[in-house]
This record gives C-alpha cells, sequence and structure tokens, in this order.
C-alpha cells in the first residue's frame, strides 16, 4: 500500500517546505521540544507500554505502527518549523544546501529517535512475535523503507541545491531540475537493485532446482534476469515478492523465505511468473517515466504560476500546505490507479503462463496468510487491487501475453504523452523566465546600462509583475530617481499605482507619495 511511505514523503516535503514558518522564539521552543522528547521516550511511552502489559492485553499492530510513524514525522516537522535548527547550530552552511541540509538532520532524527521508540513497540508487542526474533531483528525490519526512500530523496534534494545555486530567482532552478531530471530516474533504476539488496539482505537463492525451473520460465517470458533472491525479512511472516532493475544484466526477481515456505512449488513460480510480468510489459519503465511526468507536471505548474499569475504565490506557508496536500493527492489518486493496473495485467500474464487455476490457488493462499487492508482506506487508494477481485479477473481471463503487451504499450505511450504535454505546457514560460533572471542579475551585479537594458527589452505584459517591480525599484534607487523608487516601493507594499504626470509633478514626490497613501488608508476604513 502506498502508505508505507506516505509518511516519509510527508518528512520530505515539510522539511523543505516548512522550516522557520513558526520560529518566533527558536532558541526557546528548541529547548521546550528537546525536554518534551526527553520526558516521553523515557517516561511517557514506557509507561504506557508497562500499563498494556500489566492488563495482559495487545493493541492491533498496524494500528500502533500507524500511529508512531506519523506521529514522529509530526513530531520531527514541529521542530524544523518552530526551531529551524540548523540556522542556529550551523547557519553558514544552510547558504550552499538549504534542502539537502536540513533533509539530513530529519533522516537523522526519524532513525535516532525511532530507535527507542521501536523498541517499545517490540516490548509491547513481545507476546504475539516469533520467539527467535530479537530487538535487532524488529528495528531492522521497521527500516526497510526508510533505507528505500531517504538515499533517493537526499540524492534528489542535492541535484535541487546544486540546480538552485547561483541563481537570481528560484525558477531558474525548475528549468534546470528539468533537464536534471531525466538522467536522475534512469540513475535511480538502475541502482535499484542494489538499494533492494541493501534494504533486504538479499541472498542469492540456493535451491538448485528451483533455479533451473525459473531459468526455463523466463526463457518462456522472454524476460532475462540476472537471478533470483531470497529477501529477508528479519523473521517476520511477509509472504511477498518484488522485482527491480531496468538492464538485464543487473535485473533480479526478489522473493521472501516465507512465501517459500507457504506456497507450493507451482504456486511460487505462478509468483515468480507475476514478477516477471512487470518485465516482459514495461510496468518497471512505465514506473520510471510517471515519477518522471510528476516533475514534469509539478515544474510546469510553478513556471507557469509564476508567469502568469505571481500574486497566487505569496510564499506563506498555507500555500505551501495547499500546494503538498495538491500533489500528494494528484500523486496518490494517479499513482494507485497505474499500480492497480499494472497488477491485473501482471497476474493474468502469470495466468497464461502458468496456469489459471495454479495462479488462482496462490492467491487464495496469499489471502489466508495476511492481514487485510484497514477498512478505513478505500479501495481507490490501495496499489493492490483486493484479492477476491483479482482471483474472479484470474478465472476469467482468456486473452494472450500479446494482448496484454499491447494494452501495457497503449498504456505506455500514454504516460509519455502526458509529459511531452507537461514539457509543452511550460515552454511558453521558459523565455519569460529567463528574461526576468537576466533583469534581476543585472540589477544584483549593479550594472546599471545593461539592467536598463533589460528592463527595456521586457514585454509590456511584464511589466506588472512583482519581480518587475521591485527589481527596477532597486535600479531606480541605484540611478538616483528617487521618486521612480517611491512608486514602485508604494507598489510592491501597498498596490498603489502612480501615474506619470503624478511622479513629474510640480510637488514633491514625497507629498505624492503621502496623498496616495491617505487616500488608500480612508479608502480601506470606508471613509474615502
Amino acid at each position: 500500500m502506498i502508505s508505507i511511505f506516505l509518511h516519509l514523503l510527508l518528512l520530505g516535503y515539510g522539511t523543505v517546505h516548512f522550516r522557520g514558518t513558526l520560529a518566533e522564539m527558536p532558541l526557546l521552543a528548541m529547548t521546550l521540544w528537546s525536554f518534551a522528547t526527553i520526558v516521553m521516550l523515557f517516561r511517557s511511552i514506557p509507561d504506557m507500554v508497562n500499563d498494556y502489559q500489566n492488563r495482559h492485553t495487545v493493541p492491533s499492530f498496524m494500528k500502533v505502527q500507524e500511529i508512531w510513524q506519523w506521529s514522529l514525522v509530526g513530531w520531527i516537522l514541529l521542530l524544523q518549523a518552530a526551531a529551524d535548527p540548523l540556522a542556529l547550530l550551523v547557519p553558514g552552511w544552510l547558504e550552499s544546501l538549504p534542502q539537502l541540509l536540513p533533509m539530513l538532520f530529519s533522516s537523522f532524527l526519524y532513525l535516532f529517535l525511532g530507535r527507542p521508540l521501536i523498541f517499545q513497540i517490540y516490548l509491547l508487542f513481545r507476546p504475539i512475535l516469533d520467539d527467535a526474533q530479537t530487538p535487532a531483528d524488529f528495528w531492522r525490519a521497521r527500516m526497510t523503507v526508510p533505507i528505500l526512500f531517504f538515499p533517493p530523496l537526499l540524492f534528489w534534494t542535492m541535484i535541487e541545491d546544486l540546480a538552485g545555486s547561483g541563481q537570481s530567482i528560484p525558477e531558474l532552478q525548475d528549468i534546470r531540475l528539468l533537464v536534471a531530471a531525466p538522467f536522475f530516474f534512469v540513475f535511480l533504476y538502475l541502482l535499484a537493485p542494489r538499494l533492494f539488496n541493501w534494504a533486504w539482505r538479499a541472498e542469492p537463492m540456493q535451491d538448485e532446482k528451483l533455479k533451473e525451473e525459473i531459468t526455463e520460465l523466463c526463457l518462456r517470458a522472454d524476460t532475462p534476469i540476472s537471478g533470483v533472491k531470497i529477501w529477508d525479512t528479519f523473521r517476520e511472516p511477509v509472504p511477498n515478492a518484488a522485482v527491480a532493475g531496468l538492464s538485464p544484466k543487473f535485473r533480479f526477481v526478489y522473493i521472501t523465505g516465507y512465501l517459500l515456505e507457504l506456497f507450493s512449488r507451482r504456486q511460487v513460480i505462478g509468483v515468480i511468473a507475476h514478477e516477471l510480468a512487470h518485465l516482459r510489459l514495461g510496468h518497471v519503465s512505465s514506473y520510471m517515466i510517471y515519477s518522471l511526468d510528476l516533475v514534469m507536471v509539478s515544474i510546469a505548474a510553478k513556471l507557469s504560476v509564476f508567469v502568469y499569475a505571481p500574486d497566487w504565490m505569496p510564499g506563506s506557508a498555507a500555500m505551501d500546505a495547499l500546494e503538498m496536500i495538491a500533489f500528494l493527492a494528484i500523486f496518490a489518486l494517479t499513482f494507485t490507479a497505474l499500480a492497480r493496473e499494472s497488477e491485473y495485467q501482471a497476474d493474468a500474464f502469470a495466468a497464461t503462463l502458468t496456469g489459471a487455476e495454479n495462479f488462482a490457488g496462490g492467491l487464495e493462499t496469499l489471502q489466508r496468510n495476511i492481514m487485510p487492508p484497514p477498512r478505513a482506506i478505500p479501495a481507490w487508494l490501495l496499489t493492490h487491487p483486493e484479492i477476491e477481485d483479482r482471483i474472479a479477473r484470474v478465472r476469467g481471463w482468456c486473452g494472450s501475453i500479446e494482448e496484454l503487451c499491447r494494452r501495457s504499450r497503449k498504456n505506455r505511450m500514454g504516460l509519455i504523452l502526458a509529459g511531452f504535454l507537461a514539457v509543452t505546457a511550460c515552454w511558453p514560460a521558459l523565455h519569460p523566465v529567463w528574461q526576468l533572471s537576466r533583469f534581476a542579475e543585472t540589477v544584483k551585479a549593479e550594472n546599471l546600462a545593461k539592467a536598463q537594458a533589460a528592463l527595456d527589452s521586457l514585454p509590456d505584459w511584464l511589466g506588472d509583475h512583482p519581480l518587475v517591480i521591485r527589481e527596477s525599484g532597486k535600479l531606480a534607487m541605484m540611478s538616483g530617481r528617487w521618486d521612480m523608487a517611491l512608486a514602485r516601493a508604494a507598489r510592491a507594499t501597498w498596490n498603489l499605482n502612480f501615474h506619470s504626470e503624478e511622479l513629474h509633478h510640480a510637488t514633491a514626490p514625497e507629498v505624492t507619495l503621502y496623498f496616495k497613501f491617505m487616500q488608500f488608508m480612508l479608502q480601506t476604513l470606508d471613509l474615502g
């Protein structure tokens, strides 16, 4: 389910956008936060666990895990918003890496605070855990998702920082990211097997007979892989499988040891056929294209709003929160729909290769040995369809692999078209962004002649852009044009618009400004 990493998405987005937004008394806030953290970790939470143990009751495992994940993320974001700790501790370093360093700090806090929390959860659920599972195993099982999530996130924030380094306006960073994003996602999907190996401590399968059957299956599926690896679940009963790798030379199917225990040999072959389908049908490539589309759409929206509707971007925490909600909502709705369709196609592929009844039987075995998703999560937010639906579709499937390939290819072309449309949508905004950036850079460099030439070259419709008003005010001050500087300041601060005849009136411009300001105040108070 998408929920396993949604809280980490919030941690990344919130750290970058919300840090320092509530920092009225940062040192006091950091002190109070640290004190409250110590009290909760060493007093409140252990007392709560002891209370459950004394009553010999065990709460819902899924519910407790969701609570600690979201609470930990919220607690870290509270510190970032109220204190912005790195701005207090190492303010100079933030100038070069304003996103990467705070994200590194949040990641460290997640791991540092998560360890004692997870140990308390281990004590709480000790009666229902495997007797051989140690606290270290329990901790490591909880860390598989962060290990998969944090390295790509940190790498991307570093790219964003480097793209924005030395830029006169932040929007130039987005243009650079348009170029960098394809290389990043190709590299990420090529690197994915290494992350999976690390997160799951995956080892090569030792069953030689099963390996021969899998090799023969790969030939029938026309899907070369480098091998099958056993995914360590750290003594937790997880019957699961996955696939990773763009290159056939470094591409693996992963299955858990627990799945090998539960499923018959024929059912295991069916599960592996399902994973091979994600490769043969291009689902791995589709996910990469989708990820790139999401970045392109986000950048297109930002550039278009900056150029054509700059008043919609006040840069407040409220606007950042709305942007985050919109992003997560679009991501949740579109990604889960794509994932469910991919699962249906992979099921049909596996049924075609290994028999519908065999694969349906494997799904029934899976259904008996996993916990169903919480009822609170609607079906349209699940990455995997409900198993009853999957079983019914498998038994009713009578198509061919060629038909599945055509359907998958059609979906992939739709994703490519969506990305092309996103790039096309932001293309008209690229030149105005470059013009605004050149103007801001020449003003910053105090090159009056070039700055005036850059200002004169701007199209008339950009004359009311907030950046133009602000930077032309600076240019007017450097040129000694105090009347124009006052007019620009009034326009930027109070939206007071001076006409050219007022600026050249015999009365001093300060008097004109005073009259305009009084007129503005009287109208605001409904007295004018």
